[in-house]
C-alpha cells in the first residue's frame, strides 16, 4: 500500500481505525474486546519510513518517518540525538520497541506517553498529511485535550521533524514505580543551551502532570537570560513545581507529581553543571552529531 492509497481510504472512510505497531491497539483488542469495523495498518508504508537530514528555506532538521520503530530510531539516532538516546532505553521493553512506532506513540495522544516530553524539549514538529494537502504543526500546538489533537480524521502523522542545531545539555527523566518496562508517573525532557555562563535557551517538556503533554513555558522563561547556577535552578524549580495540573491516581498523588518536577530540575543541574556541551558527539549532555544522516535538500 502507498501513502496516497492510505490517505484516500481515510478520506473516504473517516471511521477507519489506524494502527502502526499495534502495541496500544492490541491491548484494547485483547483486554477490552475492542472490535473496530475497519482497520488499516500503516507501519509498512514506504513513504512513512526512514530517517533523513533535510534542508529547506526554514532551516535544517532531522526527519523521522512516522512508521519508524523505536528500536530503529534508537539505533539510528541514539548517538546523533542524545535526548532520544536517553529516552528510548527506558521506553517499555525491547519487544515493544521492536514494534512500536513514533507516529503511533504520538497518535494516541496519551498524557503519559514517553516520547512527547522529549520531543517537546527538542521543539519537534509533525507533518500531517491528507489526500489533498500536507501541513506542519509544532508539537507544542498539536495536543488540544485528553487524547485529542488538531489532527483531522482524514490525516495521518507522516513524519516528525527535529530542528538543528541541537541544544548541548539534554536529559530525560522518567519517574515510575519500576526503573524499566513501566508507565511513567512523570516524565521530563530537557534541552538547554548555556552561553558564557548564562542560559540562552531552555526547553522543557512535561508528561504526566496535565491532560496533555506540555511545555513548561514559565520555567523556560525564567531560566533564559539567567545565570546557570544553583540559585537560579532552585528558584526555577519552585516555578516548575507549579506547572501543569497534576491529578492523583494509583501511580502517584498530585502532590508527589508536583514535588518531583522541582527535584528533577535540580537533578538535571547537578548532572550537567560541570558540562559545557563540548564533551563530544553523543557524550553525556553533548550536542550529538547528525552529519552521518543522509541529507536531502528541498
Amino acid at each position: 500500500m502507498s501513502l496516497g492509497e492510505a490517505l484516500t481510504i481515510l478520506r473516504d472512510e473517516p471511521d477507519v481505525t489506524v494502527v502502526a505497531g499495534s502495541t496500544d491497539h492490541g491491548v484494547l483488542v485483547n483486554i477490552r474486546a475492542l472490535r473496530p469495523g475497519n482497520v488499516i495498518a500503516v507501519d509498512r508504508i514506504p513513504e512513512l519510513r526512514g530517517v533523513t537530514r533535510r534542508s529547506t528555506a526554514d532551516g535544517e532538521f532531522i526527519e523521522i518517518g512516522a512508521a519508524q520503530t523505536l528500536t530503529e530510531i534508537e539505533r539510528e539516532l541514539g548517538q546523533a540525538v542524545p535526548l532520544l538516546g536517553a529516552l528510548l532505553p527506558q521506553f517499555a521493553s525491547r519487544l515493544i520497541r521492536n514494534s512500536a512506532t513514533i507516529g503511533g506513540n504520538l497518535g494516541t495522544g496519551s498524557p503519559i506517553g514517553d516520547t512527547p516530553p522529549a520531543l517537546l524539549a527538542l521543539e519537534a514538529s509533525l507533518v500531517l498529511a491528507s489526500a489533498d494537502s500536507e501541513r506542519v504543526v509544532p508539537l507544542s500546538e498539536y495536543f488540544t485535550g485528553y487524547r485529542q489533537s488538531v489532527r483531522r480524521a482524514d490525516e495521518l502523522i507522516a513524519a516528525v521533524r527535529i530542528p538543528l542545531p541541537l541544544s548541548p545539555l539534554t536529559a530525560f527523566h522518567k519517574i515510575a514505580k519500576r526503573r524499566f518496562d513501566d508507565i511513567s508517573s512523570v516524565a521530563v525532557g530537557y534541552a538547554v543551551t548555556v552561553t558564557d555562563g548564562t542560559v540562552s535557551k531552555a526547553r522543557i517538556g512535561l508528561g504526566g502532570v496535565a491532560a496533555t503533554p506540555l511545555r513548561a513555558y514559565a520555567t523556560e522563561s525564567f531560566l533564559e537570560g539567567s545565570p546557570w547556577s544553583a540559585d537560579t535552578v532552585a528558584a526555577a524549580a519552585e516555578i516548575l513545581r507549579s506547572e501543569g495540573t497534576p491529578m492523583s491516581d494509583h501511580r502517584a498523588s498530585a502532590a508527589y507529581r508536583s514535588a518531583v518536577l522541582g527535584t528533577s530540575l535540580e537533578r538535571f543541574y547537578a548532572e550537567k553543571s560541570g558540562t559545557d556541551g563540548t564533551d563530544g558527539p553523543g557524550g553525556p549532555g553533548g550536542p550529538g552529531d547528525a552529519d552521518g544522516l543522509q541529507e536531502v535538500r528541498s
